[in-house]
Parts: C-alpha cells; sequence; structure tokens
C-alpha cells in the first residue's frame, strides 16, 4: 500500500515520525511525503511552555512536539498517487485519491486543538475523519494523564492518534460504529493564549513528585477487604471494607484473592519509597475478622505489581504486571504462598500491563494495557490468545481493541454474575485510578470483540482501580488520604440501560454476532 503524509512544513514533528516508521515496518506499504502551501506552527508562547513543563517536570526526552524537520523531509516523495493520504497538515490536499484521513483533535485540525481542550477543561477526543467511511469517523479518548502538565498529557495524546491512524489503514472497509455517547466539539476552541494562562497558573506551583505527596501525609494507596459467604458488593450495592495495615515505608495496592486449603489470602502490591519500586507480598485473612501482616513473596530488580494468581492444570500461578521490563512472565508456587520461581516469559519485548487471563473453552485470551510511544499505560486495550498456558502469543485480528482510557486497562479478575461474564476496567479519562466500571462481554472470538458497561464501582470519597471476589472474599483498592484508616465503604450502581447502550456504540468496539469462544 503507498501511503503518502501530508505535512505542514512549519510542524514537522516527532509523532509524524512515529507514524511514518510504524508504517515503514510493513514491508508491503511504499511511505512518501508531501508538504502544504500554509503554515501553521505551534505558536510560540506554547512550544515555550512545553520546553519549560519538560524541564521543570522532568518530562523524558523524546517528546511527540519534538521538531524533526531532517528525517521527514528525507522521506522520498512519491513518483506515483499514493492509495491513501494521511492528511497532516491542517489544510484540504490537493489529491484525487480514494482514501485520505485526516484527524481533528477535539474538533480542530492540529495539536493546537488538544491543547485548547485541556485549556478549558474538556475530555480529549481524536476524531479520524475518512472518506472511505464519510459517514462516521474512527474515535479515540485518550487519558488526561496529568492536568497539569500540557506535555505529559500531549505526548499520550498524540500516541493515541498514531495508533488510531494505524487501526484505520489496518482495518479499511470496517466502518466506524456510530458513537452518540458524548457530542462533539463543534464551536470554536478557545484560543492559544488561553492554554498558556491556564498552564502558566500551575507553573508557579513547585512541581512535586508522587513520592513527596506521600512524605507529607498526602494520598496514597490502600486495600480493603471483607468476608462474605453469602452477598457480594454487585449484590448488596454498598459495603463496609476494613483497611488491611501496612507499614510506614511502603504503601499497598492491586488486590488479589486466594483461598488454598481453607485458608484465605490477599496478594498485594506492595510499593517500597525506599527502593521506589513495587514488589508481591501476602497477608492472611481469616475468618474472625482478623488479618496477618503483608509478607513479601517475590521481588525482582524491576517494578511488579498486579499480581493475579490462579489455579490451572494441578499448579498455582500468578502473572504479575512487569510492565517496566518489557515483558509478560508466569510464576509457579513451589511453597505456597511464599515461594516462587519463574516459570515462562510469555511475552517479551511489549510493555504490557495488568495481563488478565480468560479461559474459555480450551483456549486461553490474555487482556493487556501496552504502553507505546508516549501514551499512558491505560489508553489501549490489546488481546492475545493462546491454546495453552505457555503456548505463543497470537495477536487479536482487532487490536488495537480499544483505545479509550474510560474502557481499556483491566482492573481485575474477570467475574461471572448473573449469567454474565463481567470484564472490571479502570475509568481512567480525568486521571489514573478514577473509578472501576464493570463491561458485560458480549462477544469473544478470533476476529472481533464487544463489551456493553453495565455498573460502576467506586469507594466513597477515594478514587479506586482494583476489584476481586474469590470464595467470600471480596478486595478493593483505594487512593486518597488513607493513613490511619479503618474502614472504607465502597458502592456499586448498575448503569441505566440507556447508558450502556450509548457506552456500547463506541466505535473502538468490533462488531460481530454475539457469544464467547
Amino acid at each position: 500500500m503507498r501511503v503518502g503524509l501530508h505535512l505542514d512544513p512549519s510542524r514537522l514533528l516527532r509523532w509524524h515520525l512515529w507514524l511514518a516508521e510504524a508504517l515503514a515496518e510493513n514491508p508491503g506499504n511504499e511511505i512518501s511525503c508531501s508538504f502544504g502551501s500554509d503554515h501553521h506552527p505551534l505558536p510560540l508562547n506554547c512550544r515555550t511552555l512545553l520546553e519549560l513543563e519538560r524541564l521543570v517536570y522532568r518530562v523524558r526526552g523524546d517528546g511527540a512536539t519534538d521538531s524533526v524537520p531532517a528525517a521527514l523531509r528525507a522521506l522520498a516523495p512519491s513518483t506515483t498517487a499514493p492509495d491513501v493520504v494521511v492528511n497532516l497538515s491542517g489544510e484540504e490536499p490537493a489529491t484525487s485519491e480514494r482514501r485520505v484521513l485526516t484527524p481533528l483533535f477535539n474538533g480542530v485540525p492540529g495539536e493546537i486543538g488538544a491543547l485548547a481542550a485541556l485549556a478549558n477543561g474538556e475530555d480529549l477526543l481524536v476524531e479520524l475523519h475518512d472518506t472511505a467511511s464519510p459517514w462516521a469517523p474512527w474515535r479515540a479518548r485518550p487519558a488526561s494523564a496529568d492536568r497539569n502538565v500540557l506535555a505529559a498529557t500531549l505526548d499520550g495524546t498524540l500516541s493515541c492518534a498514531v495508533l488510531l491512524i494505524l487501526k484505520a489503514l489496518r482495518e479499511e472497509g470496517r466502518p466506524a460504529a456510530c458513537d452518540v455517547a458524548r457530542p462533539r466539539t463543534t464551536g470554536p476552541p478557545r484560543p492559544p493564549p488561553a492554554a498558556l494562562i491556564w498552564a502558566s497558573g500551575r507553573m508557579a506551583s513547585k512541581a512535586i513528585s508522587l513520592l513527596n505527596i506521600i512524605a507529607r501525609g498526602g494520598k496514597m494507596w490502600g486495600v480493603g477487604w471483607r468476608l462474605d459467604g453469602g452477598t457480594s458488593l454487585l449484590d448488596k450495592g454498598n459495603a463496609a471494607f476494613q483497611v488491611l495495615a501496612g507499614d510506614a515505608g511502603s504503601y499497598l495496592a492491586d488486590p488479589f484473592p486466594f483461598t488454598h486449603q481453607g485458608q484465605d489470602f490477599i496478594f498485594v502490591e506492595q510499593y517500597s519509597f525506599r527502593k521506589k519500586r513495587g514488589c508481591i507480598a501476602v497477608a492472611r485473612a481469616n475468618r474472625d475478622g482478623t488479618a496477618g501482616e503483608p509478607r513479601i513473596v517475590l521481588e525482582e530488580p524491576h517494578h511488579l505489581s498486579y499480581p493475579f494468581v490462579f489455579e490451572r492444570d494441578g499448579q498455582i500461578w500468578m502473572i504479575p504486571e512487569s510492565g517496566e521490563a518489557s515483558n509478560v512472565s508466569l510464576y509457579r508456587a513451589i511453597e505456597f504462598p511464599h515461594r516462587w520461581a519463574r516459570e515462562a516469559c510469555l511475552i517479551d519485548r511489549i510493555e504490557a500491563y495488568d495481563c488478565t487471563p480468560l479461559f474459555r473453552n480450551g483456549r486461553c485470551w490474555f487482556f493487556v494495557s501496552p504502553r507505546q510511544w508516549r501514551s499512558t499505560s491505560w489508553d489501549v486495550l490489546d488481546i492475545y490468545r493462546a491454546e495453552s498456558l505457555t503456548a505463543p502469543w497470537v495477536p487479536h485480528a482487532a487490536n488495537p481493541i480499544l483505545i479509550d482510557a474510560s474502557l481499556s486497562r483491566p482492573a481485575g479478575a474477570f467475574i461471572e454474575h448473573g449469567g454474565q461474564v463481567l470484564r472490571p476496567v479502570q475509568n481512567c479519562l480525568r486521571g489514573y485510578g478514577d473509578a472501576i466500571t464493570l463491561c458485560r462481554i458480549d462477544a469473544l472470538r478470533l476476529s472481533g470483540f464487544s463489551q456493553t458497561p453495565v455498573g460502576v464501582i467506586r469507594a466513597a470519597g477515594f478514587g479506586c482501580h482494583t476489584y476481586n471476589r474469590r470464595s467470600g472474599l471480596e478486595v478493593i483498592d483505594m487512593f486518597g488520604r488513607t493513613t490511619g484508616l479503618r474502614e472504607v465503604t465502597a458502592s456499586y450502581e448498575p448503569l441505566s440501560p440507556g447508558v450502556a447502550v450509548a457506552a456500547e456504540r463506541r466505535p473502538a468496539r468490533s462488531s460481530m454476532p454475539a457469544g464467547l469462544a
């Protein structure tokens, strides 16, 4: 396929190069560049602000809006008309090609649309208008990773734009579904100075890391648990959870319950402030309502979290999150629960987060949130399948399944409830760890996937991003001022049919007959 990038010569940016390089990885693609006549450079005050933010907030290099003119101008101009033009210039390309893709950021061509949306307090929306399906654009909803830092959020938004363009090019002939979940921005964005004023006010306050906030007695993660063999939070609607006590040098998060030989255990991430990384710990949960002190059972030189513990083929296994190491590893219990051995690397050279397996009809499915370029680790959902637990992973034909920070990243094990299979997901649209949405799995096959949001879990006064239940042991985590907290109340609210249907009709979903493979 011949793909032409139509660029504004005053805005030759790194995210354009990411797109060109990703397209060039396919040997069947021929990539070329053309340049528009109009010049719409990113305003100087906005560029100055982004550079200042990267310095003050220590945002890592290779930003999406870095200028890389030499690399893009080195791409050869096409000697023949391209099959597809990706219009990144902000002007109408003078072409007669059968297909043109044009990204808009909250209704505005160019990166300034995303900056203005942040300045106005709007949720971010990337729309990819496609002449092959003019009735409905492709859409992505990136996370507002940190509204105090434009550079980080803009990096994530433009990374998602690259993923959306790649998905649209790969899935030609699969028209985007109608989206009525959220109205599209139609009015003009506020002028660039508003973005500068908005962020400059925040630059007046000193950049503070999460660990500094914790040291001042601020917000941190905690874990709640309860034993109730009769009814779950989903049945009760509201329930009180005891807070699992940790030590002063760490916090606890990502709880997973497991029962073995009549004893209940809670596996957690234990994050050490001194080591600046997480490890896996376990605490005993007793039927008299008491819990033991968490004890570290698995530690690596890199960060570990999200200890998905399960039993299969007569063995007890764990798949912890190890995105920092760019792999997904499988561990086997040697002496449960305190000794574990690394058994296999399930997939390598992929920065994948919160791997959550689903075993159905002899097939293994693995749900992960990958991080690509400068996206957050909660913008995207990918699915892989394997014929057995340690067999090679095969990417789903529709990957990335979702580019939506409110419905992508896993938040716990799959739940069978009321005859339905539910997938807990993190709602991170306006920030990491805001709430948990339960999605009903409507279809999971080799060629597609669909889910419908059916309910929301919240922790009163706190954020939350993990929920699990097993054998009457129910666990949740919460983010906020948890120091000294002994109890937290969590709630489950079913979504009304209208809300669920509207969310279901988002286009980052592959339409297919209902059913689970």
